[in-house]
């Protein structure tokens, strides 16, 4: 029997490998019948389950093997790596302490540690997380996933000298990919160290690979920029390169969409209300949009009437050009100096070609995608912007509704509030109604979630729309020192220019 049993393991585990997963199964649960304690069978199945995403029959393939052989750190990596994968992670961290106690194979402590960073980081226990992938590191060797795991890490602790330190390994592994270049510029950008940012951009043109990641942190980088000195100049630069990068780059149906999005803000900050309209209509029929050569930068053409006498001057200036090139026999004598065959002809000389024309933009070859639930709250939020700019309130009224669907709470708030902004501004009767609704909605919240600033801000700015600038200060008085004092400077402006009007 037990070499019956070896043989269906042996043919499981090469049915597992040739991706056969129903068959390796089925040779597992055969080697169970003939011994339910055998540790090994219950492990193929688990693996057998693994590929066919049936995690939970996996666990309990897995939690099978660690009883029948308690001592095998193998046995309860596997376990682990089970958990991790269904989001169990306290189980998955108890499963791994085991395993690490225990001791297992070199790969599977590695892959231990690497996943143990990840689930500490996810957890935002980041000085942990480090730790694991760098035992991860010390076991595997340099490995780009690892490396670019603790860049982020190190980003997110602001600790830009160890996050270069590590992008520039990143580099030295792989000098192509534009990887390590965008994680050393994310952390210039962060450190506002913008000169040294455009440098790293410049290096990653220079060696990398680059696609719309790149024009995107190009954007970002111009953004920076127009923060600092508020010089529209760097908005237009950051559309061009939107423009160049549709027209050069390969870019994928998701990329578009970011692009169409990305120039609509753009536009925005440029107060181009229409072109902005423009760009999210774009994005959400962003091949087709590209297809029919779709520009994000608004075109402007300006026509120059000419004088008789500009136009005489214009004409002599090109007929010297001519002479000067020339030299002293003049166009005409060049003409006569040009030998004609035998019939008078001089068809010998070859015919200049036309102008080169650009290449036409490549279609993409792919079915429309639809814009993310993320992207469409991103386009309604500037559906709103733009329509504001216009002043067309019944246009944020239809954006502000579809905003409410959001399942982002913050989104949703956006919504409320500018429906009821926006009845407000066409003078509808309902208006004030719908503020009192609004007020109890962001009190109730604030009850439910104290923590909850944004709606503490929105229910203030809803008493200041109805000029109750007491009940307004009131709400302040719930907030730390550093969150009042600017509502409260926004509240005594909003006084000052309600009395203003009253003395006028």
């Amino acid at each position: 029997m037990s070499q019956q049993i070896d043989q269906l393991l042996a043919d499981s585990r090469l049915a597992f490998l040739n991706q056969q997963n129903g068959k390796a199964l089925n040779l597992a649960q055969e080697a169970i019948k003939l011994d339910p304690n055998n540790a090994d069978a219950y492990k193929c199945a688990g693996n057998a389950y693994m590929s066919m995403e049936r995690y939970d029959d996996a666990i309990r393939s897995y939690q099978a093997a660690v009883k029948n052989d308690p001592n095998n750190g193998n046995r309860h990596y596997d376990l682990g790596f089970a958990y991790a994968t269904n989001n169990r992670t306290a189980n998955a961290m108890s499963a791994f302490a085991k395993a690490e106690e225990l001791d297992c194979m070199p790969e599977n402590l590695m892959q231990l540690y690497h996943v143990l960073g990840i689930i500490c980081f996810d957890l935002g226990r980041y000085d942990d997380a480090l730790i694991n992938l760098s035992k991860s590191e010390q076991l595997i060797g340099v490995d780009m996933d690892v490396l670019q795991r603790k860049a982020v890490i190190y980003g997110i602790k602001n600790d830009i000298r160890n996050g270069i330190h590590t992008a520039n390994q990143m580099k030295l592994v792989a000098p192509s990919d534009y990887k390590g270049y965008q994680l050393a510029f994310k952390m210039l950008i962060q450190a506002k160290r913008l000169e040294a940012a455009e440098q790293e951009l410049a290096k990653a043109k220079k060696y990398a690979t680059i696609g719309m990641d790149f024009c995107f942190d190009e954007i970002t980088l111009e953004v920076e920029r127009y923060g600092q000195d508020k010089d529209t100049k760097h908005l237009e630069t950051a559309l061009g390169y939107i423009e160049e990068a549709l027209r050069t780059a390969k870019v994928t149906a998701p990329e578009l969409i970011d692009a169409y999005i990305n120039a609509a803000e753009l536009n925005l900050q440029l107060e181009k209300a229409d072109q902005t309209i423009a760009c999210l209509n774009a994005a959400q029929n962003a091949v087709g949009a590209y297809n029919n050569g779709f520009e994000v930068v608004e075109k402007t053409y300006e026509t120059q009437e000419l004088s008789e006498f500009e136009i005489e001057e214009m004409a002599e200036a090109d007929m010297q050009q001519i002479e000067d090139e020339l030299g002293p026999y003049g166009l005409e004598e060049l003409v006569e100096s040009i030998e004609p065959d035998f019939d008078g002809n001089r068809e010998y000389l070859t015919e200049l070609p036309e102008d080169e024309q650009a290449p036409e933009q490549p279609k993409l070859e792919l079915k429309n995608a639809e814009p993310t639930k993320d992207n469409m709250d991103q386009i309604n939020r500037l559906f709103i912007g733009a329509y504001t700019l216009k002043k067309d309130y019944e246009q944020i009224l239809r954006y502000s509704k579809l905003l409410q669907s959001s399942e982002n709470a913050q989104n949703t708030y956006i919504g409320k509030y500018t429906e009821a902004n926006a009845l407000k501004a066409l003078g509808r009767p309902e208006a004030e109604s719908k503020y009192r609704e609004l007020i109890r909605f962001f009190r109730n919240t604030m009850i439910k979630d104290p923590t909850d600033l944004a709606a503490v801000t929105f229910r203030i700015q809803c008493y200041m729309d109805l000029e109750e600038y007491d009940e307004a200060e009131a709400v302040c008085g719930l907030l730390t020192k550093e969150l009042r004092e600017p509502l409260m400077e926004k509240i005594r402006e909003a006084k000052k220019t309600k009395e203003g009007e009253a003395e006028a």
